[in-house]
């Protein structure tokens, strides 16, 4: 057999080089976890694979990437929405977590995360959260591929209280020995993650700075989310959250930034200048009321962008579908322009731009000879993606990510035929709604008192 994995497309979109071009009954081999092959069907094919999957009906696209997220936060979904986002983050986020979060809260909000973000196509995620090592271990099994940061803050974060006075001190050993860990992992890739400027020092910005460039890893942070963010910077720096960056080394090419909804020109600038990447998160920017980051503008200028969904605490879903549909008709407002993003923007920023933003693009984000095989299966026999006149306009404003049919990551199927076949869904399932009676039980105590 000279395959491993075989996949007859119907339609096949590969995204090289970032293209939208689309081939007509195309077939991809898998030997291992790369793609051995990319050329037209012929009934050959079928015979030279180990395991085979006709997808004859189906359109095949590269496995979408989520360049921003807090996975754990799934079983916050629904929790105090519809507040201003201050209000939200430090008046209700970070009271319940410091309360809640745990490891089996955080293992059992990641493995419904994987469960969703599977069911729809996301085959990486880019995860800062608490107990980093328990959402490594979830993702594994899961058998997404995942860049996961190591929270830095100020003050401890949760899964730090135990350490006592250590905890600040022995993060930096902390986080090598994640490092080492998943150092050769073929899809788990250790990075730090500094919160954003408001929760974090000079002294900690350096300090993260440093080990990116000892152990060679990526940096993501939030950055110029909200109005408010920007003024309380320059109120106590002099500077804007980016240029303070900037001036601290902290900006660089192995470092993306979530959200950058207020960066100045200046700002634009000096991330051109590092080539640093901006990650966009339509969903969260406009739920909380924080604006629309000019995606355009920051494209125009060379600077390499991805998309995310951020955690479902702000969005409410993983879907990348939604992202991309959202995404790109806020900037069609926002520009005044119909044109200012088209769907090929969006699907780029989810997939072969996106994988770039990561710094992944050299081995995912298209479908192509040598590259992992990250891909999805599409059904095209649902009544609202029909008729089919542009494949990728449906794709961005008509599918929504429940059309997905058939994941594979890394040349392993995780989903085949809309069966999960790396997670017990009735399992994870159980424990969430044992979760949620708990908590919800607390809350409704505490409102009392």
């Amino acid at each position: 057999m000279r395959f491993d994995l075989g996949v007859r497309c119907q339609t096949l979109l590969p995204m090289k080089n970032g293209s939208g071009d689309l081939f007509s009954d195309y077939f991809l081999g898998v030997k291992g976890n790369l793609i051995a092959e990319v050329a037209p069907f012929k009934s050959e094919h079928q015979k030279e694979c180990v395991d085979f999957i006709d997808a004859s009906d189906k359109i095949v696209m590269p496995g979408l990437i989520n360049g921003h997220t807090h996975l754990a936060m799934s079983l916050l979904r629904g929790y105090e929405d519809d507040l201003p986002f201050h209000k939200w983050l430090f008046e209700r986020v970070f009271p319940v977590e410091a309360q809640w979060v745990d490891e089996d809260f955080v293992r059992t909000g990641v493995e419904l995360s994987a469960l969703e973000c599977i069911r729809f196509g996301t085959t990486t995620v880019n995860d800062m959260y608490f107990f980093t090592g328990t959402s490594a271990e979830v993702l594994d099994q899961s058998g997404l591929r995942a860049t996961i940061a190591w929270p830095f803050m100020d003050f401890p974060v949760p899964d730090e209280k135990v350490l006592g006075a250590d905890a600040l001190s022995s993060r930096p050993k902390r986080f090598q020995e994640f490092f080492e860990k998943y150092q050769s992992h073929p899809r788990i890739r250790a990075a730090l993650g500094p919160h954003a400027p408001y929760t974090c020092s000079d002294d900690l910005i350096r300090e993260v700075t440093e080990l990116s460039k000892q152990f060679g890893v990526p940096v993501h942070m939030h950055v110029s989310e909200t109005e408010k963010e920007v003024k309380d910077s320059l109120q106590k720096y002099g500077k804007t959250p980016g240029q303070r960056l900037y001036d601290l080394g902290a900006l660089h090419e192995n470092f993306f930034a979530a959200h950058c909804v207020h960066l100045t020109d200046a700002e634009i600038a000096l991330f051109k200048q590092t080539r640093a990447k901006v990650v966009y998160n339509p969903d969260s920017n406009l739920k909380l009321g924080s604006g629309i980051a000019p995606i355009v503008n920051y494209r125009k200028a060379g600077i390499v962008c991805g998309l995310g969904t951020d955690g479902s605490a702000s969005n409410n879903d993983l879907s990348m579908f939604g992202a991309m549909d959202l995404g790109t008709k806020a900037q069609k407002v926002a520009h005044h322009d119909s044109t200012a993003m088209i769907a090929l923007d969006a699907i780029n920023l989810a997939t072969y731009e996106g994988a770039k933003a990561l710094g992944l693009g050299s081995i995912i984000g298209s479908l192509e000879v040598g590259k992992r095989a990250d891909l999805i299966c599409l059904r095209t026999d649902l009544p609202h993606v029909k008729p089919l006149y542009s494949v990728l306009s449906q794709l961005v404003y008509a599918y929504q990510g429940m059309e997905v049919d058939t994941v594979i990551c890394d040349g392993r199927v995780l989903m085949r035929s809309n069966q999960f076949t790396t997670l017990d869904e009735k399992s994870i399932f159980t424990k969430v709604d044992a979760l949620q009676l708990k908590l919800s039980t607390h809350l409704a105590q505490s409102s009392l008192n």
